[in-house]
């Protein structure tokens, strides 16, 4: 694929920067604080849920640049399986540390895909050689509907990835030297096989979806199920049971009229 020439003047910026605050002339830059937040705690969830099935390894080049891929379980991982490929490429500069380094991203998520994707490109923010396993509509059409000012926001699971590295103490000497490997031709092959297609992940992501709903709905009708129980046994059977018992054999009759539908038929229709 001819990736499409890029519109934008390249931006530079960390991965410390990047959890810090992306957010470049946005009109959600009020509301950061409560996005962040909201972030954290799916970190935290997707972590309790789901730890096992993160992971990172690290990838030396010869250059001196790392490149980290991370994968991070979907949301819904108990209906999809999915989990997305979220990598970062940190320049060569021994003077910082790498997550103070630039840096250059990717992911295969379906919010990257439709969100942030034509933004972070043309910001020379995605990692050129992973670039083309994007839909070239991705890289040309612009996110009108769910990115109309192009603000170079959070994405979930490139912020997820990026406190997992962080946070989980990841980008240390000691961590690289014990899981890398050296990048080659081979190890490039390779990665890029492990790297999910996104059009088929967001296929599957839809599939999973649809399961999710249906589960819901079945857990809101046994909910309602549960709840008319309940009101049976609360207050229609204790209502029966409250009721006068007759006394012997006299039994009270409720009080009504002696017509009949013969005699109304008499009046009514003659």
């Amino acid at each position: 694929m001819v990736l499409p020439e890029k519109k934008k003047r390249a931006i530079k910026i960390s991965l410390r920067q990047y959890i810090d605050n992306p957010y470049r002339g946005s009109s959600f830059l009020a509301s950061r604080r409560a996005i962040k937040i909201g972030l954290n705690h799916s970190f935290i969830s997707l972590l309790q849920k789901y730890r096992t099935k993160f992971y990172a390894v690290p990838y030396v080049y010869p250059s001196g640049e790392l490149l980290m891929h991370v994968r991070v379980p979907s949301e819904e991982h108990k209906f999809n399986r999915l989990h997305y490929d979220v990598l970062f490429k940190f320049s060569n500069d021994p003077t910082q540390r790498y997550s103070m380094r630039n840096v250059k991203m990717f992911s295969n998520s379906p919010s990257f895909l439709f969100t942030y994707a034509y933004t972070y490109y043309h910001d020379d923010l995605i990692i050129d050689e992973f670039a083309e396993k994007l839909p070239i509509v991705a890289l040309t059409r612009p996110p009108e509907i769910r990115n109309p000012v192009e603000s170079l926001g959070y994405e979930k699971s490139t912020y997820i990835a990026a406190r997992y590295l962080i946070d989980g103490f990841l980008l240390t000497e000691s961590y690289i030297q014990r899981f890398g490997k050296k990048m080659n031709a081979m190890e490039q092959i390779n990665l890029n096989m492990q790297i999910g297609d996104p059009e088929q992940i967001v296929q599957i992501y839809a599939l999973g979806r649809e399961m999710q709903v249906k589960e819901h709905k079945k857990k809101v009708d046994e909910e309602r199920r549960r709840t008319r129980q309940k009101y049976q046994r609360d207050f229609v059977d204790k209502a029966q049971r409250s009721k006068p018992k007759p006394v012997g054999f006299l039994i009270k009759r409720a009080p009504r009229a002696k017509l009949t539908a013969r005699k109304a038929k008499k009046r009514l229709m003659n």
